[in-house]
């Protein structure tokens, strides 16, 4: 996809964009994305910034939203 595995490894894109695909921006794909968001804090808690700016971006770039809002 494209993203940096600094904080998802790429399994975990591959799933996001599974869910988004499978379910477009319904609650499942949120219910991943959030999941998802989670774990990488628990393992980078110092750059959730980061980690929370660059989820954004994945959702506005695979359609889930039409604008990302960055922290």
């Amino acid at each position: 996809m494209g993203y940096s595995a600094q904080y998802l490894a790429n399994e975990e894109w591959m799933e996001l964009h599974a869910a988004y695909v499978a379910h477009g921006s319904g609650p499942e794909f949120w219910q991943v994305y959030q999941e998802l968001q989670q774990a990488a804090v628990a393992r980078h808690g110092e750059a959730r910034i980061h980690i929370v700016n660059e989820l954004a971006r994945a959702a506005e770039h695979m359609g889930a939203i039409h604008q990302a809002i960055l922290v």
